[in-house]
């Protein structure tokens, strides 16, 4: 079966000719292949190339692409089974830019606005699964630009983008890993990256495209290395930095901030472990280090700001909490060995706290530098 429908906007009549300009390529080749698209408004570019599939089944390729603007630009490109592909775009100057192979990859894009930019890359065979990766973009607002790349089988990726200037890219190698990321507000920065299988990341920066729970000039950054790990950042207010790696399986890792100029640096290497930094007011500094397995840290920062908390750990089912409730406190806890537990609060202004336990002789202390091998935390 073939199918092409074009709707290009273009009308001619005996007496006024409407010339708007739009093209649109299809080049299909294989089996049960089908194209609509529709343009409507000036010089928008659509084109969509598919091939391959096996004969046998009943819909080896889909394609729909709706624009209805000035210069916008779809290109679509899927080979061999299954492959299903929706664009839809409204405004002027949007770019959009899908390309599927192996089978039962799923693809949908929606941009409204100005200058806003996405590309999505799926590569895998699911076998009988379906659907298999999906990968989802919908972006409203001026000059975003959103990146999914998926590499296995059946991975998810979903990308929302409200405001001005956003980035957030998403790169999937492996099995089952879910990925998401919302942002509301304008030039945040969103990276993920998950290397295995069963991996599940989610970034929120803002709810809202202005005020106190909007999301302003943020970077959040998730690296997942391993299998059944957990990671989430949320952002709201302006200016924060959060970022989160994970080496083994079955860590999890959680970051909030408020207010502004937060920042936190959360790695974990080993298994079971997990780590929770929650940053209520501005200016303050986190830092969570965990080697080994079933390790637990949490810091809470909750005063006026300029708090800084270290917490390392190296060993196994150590615990370490810090509550920081005030402005300009410093407190670090270092934890080599296993079952240490260390609690710090402080309540006030202009207090210091360190805690060290040892139960075994380590040739090295980590700290807030990290390790000198691994992922690299922009």
């Amino acid at each position: 079966m073939k199918k092409i429908i074009f709707y290009t906007g273009a009308f001619m009549l005996s007496t006024v000719a409407f010339a708007q300009s739009n093209e649109s390529n299809v080049d299909q080749i294989g089996n049960a292949n089908q194209a609509d698209v529709r343009q409507v408004g000036s010089d928008n570019f659509s084109d969509i190339y598919q091939s391959g599939g096996d004969a046998d089944e009943n819909a080896n390729h889909e394609a729909t692409v709706i624009q209805e603007g000035a210069s916008n630009t779809s290109e679509v490109n899927q080979v061999e089974d299954d492959q299903i592909a929706v664009v839809e775009q409204y405004g002027s100057l949007n770019e959009s830019s899908i390309d599927q192979s192996g089978s039962s990859n799923y693809a949908d894009v929606y941009q409204d606005g100005l200058l806003n930019a996405t590309s999505i890359v799926q590569i895998g065979d699911a076998n009988d699964s379906e659907p298999n990766n999906e990968g989802e973009v919908e972006q409203a607002g001026l000059g975003n630009t959103a990146s999914v790349i998926q590499d296995g089988q059946l991975n998810a990726a979903s990308i929302l983008q409200e405001g001005n200037y956003n980035y957030a890219e998403i790169e999937q190698t492996g099995n089952s890993n879910d990925a998401n990321v919302r942002q509301w507000g304008n030039d945040n920065t969103a990276f993920q990256f998950q290397v295995g299988n069963g991996n599940d990341a989610d970034i929120l920066q803002g709810e809202s495209l202005t005020g106190w729970a909007s999301s302003q000039a943020s970077v959040a950054q998730q690296e997942q290395y391993g299998n059944g790990n957990v990671a989430k950042i949320t952002q709201r207010g302006s200016a924060h930095t959060a970022l989160q790696a994970q080496l083994g399986d079955n860590n999890e890792v959680n970051a909030y901030q408020g207010n502004n100029e937060n920042f936190s640096r959360q790695y974990q290497e080993g298994n079971g472990n997990y780590a929770n930094t929650q940053q209520y007011f501005s200016s303050n500094d986190s830092f969570q280090e965990q080697f080994g397995d079933d390790n637990w840290a949490t810091t809470r920062q909750t005063g006026e700001g300029l708090n800084i908390s270290t917490i390392a750990q190296n060993g196994e089912a150590n615990y370490a909490l810090h509550t920081q409730n005030g402005l300009n406190n410093g407190a670090s806890t270092t934890q080599l060995g296993d079952g240490h537990t260390s609690t710090i609060n402080q309540v006030g202004n202009n207090n210091a706290a360190s805690v060290y336990q040892s139960s075994v002789d380590f040739p090295g202390t980590p700290g807030p530098g990290g390790p000198t091998t691994g992922p690299t935390l922009k």
